[in-house]
């Protein structure tokens, strides 16, 4: 299943052309913002001013807070998102994407170590200072759990950094649970979160996988 999802280039017709974040999923803080929009990408389709955007959107969030645990390095953060099987989808201002972007998702297929299961792994999840607070991250994820509900995965899991208290609050808003795999080392600086495919996305009717012990991923 992990294969097939890889070899699948078309992102966009997953999470569909130009899908509108509806009003149950990103409200505008004021008429002006005007309608946002969706799209996806493989890692090689990505406009070259996107991915730059979302190097820099990372670094502009996450230095500080990777400064504090296992560290920042520009290298290292540009060869995980230029990753070949690297799949984005971009939250943009308005129906063009000249409009401007407001947040990224970015997620692999994989098989899960633990038990071979294959998987959606969000290794980012990203929004301009500008956009927070309008359901852009709730629309991201919303559109990643529909992405692996289509390809067959068994969940969709991520990895939150254990100083990141209001991240690990939203994941689990959206229905995502404490994995069983979480290293029980208290040196270890994030935690593991799971949510199986079609339990239901906004957080409703999840059941968890284990429980046990909650950045992106390394």
């Amino acid at each position: 299943l992990v294969a097939a999802a890889n070899a699948a280039r078309d992102v966009a017709a997953l999470v569909g052309t130009a899908a509108k974040l509806g009003p149950t999923t990103c409200s505008s803080s004021s008429a002006a913002d005007g309608p946002s929009a969706t799209r996806g990408y493989v890692v090689d389709q990505l406009p070259d001013r996107l991915r730059r955007w979302c190097f820099d959107l990372t670094k502009r969030n996450m230095e500080a807070m990777y400064e504090r645990t296992w560290g920042w390095s520009n290298p290292e953060k540009r060869r995980e998102l230029a990753h070949s099987d690297a799949r984005f989808i971009v939250a943009f201002r308005g129906d063009d994407d000249d409009d401007g972007p407001m947040g990224f998702v970015h997620f692999r297929f994989e098989v899960e170590d633990s038990d071979g299961t294959p998987v959606a792994y969000v290794y980012e999840l990203q929004v301009e200072d500008d956009a927070r607070g309008r359901g852009v991250g709730r629309a991201l994820m919303d559109r990643v759990e529909s992405v692996a509900e289509k390809t067959r995965m068994a969940r969709t899991m991520l990895t939150v950094l254990k100083t990141n208290a209001a991240a690990a609050r939203f994941y689990e808003r959206l229905g995502y649970v404490e994995d069983g795999d979480t290293p029980r080392d208290e040196a270890c600086h994030y935690v593991i979160l799971t949510k199986p495919a079609g339990a239901g996305r906004g957080g409703e009717g999840v059941p968890p996988r284990r429980s046990s012990g909650v950045v992106n991923r390394r």
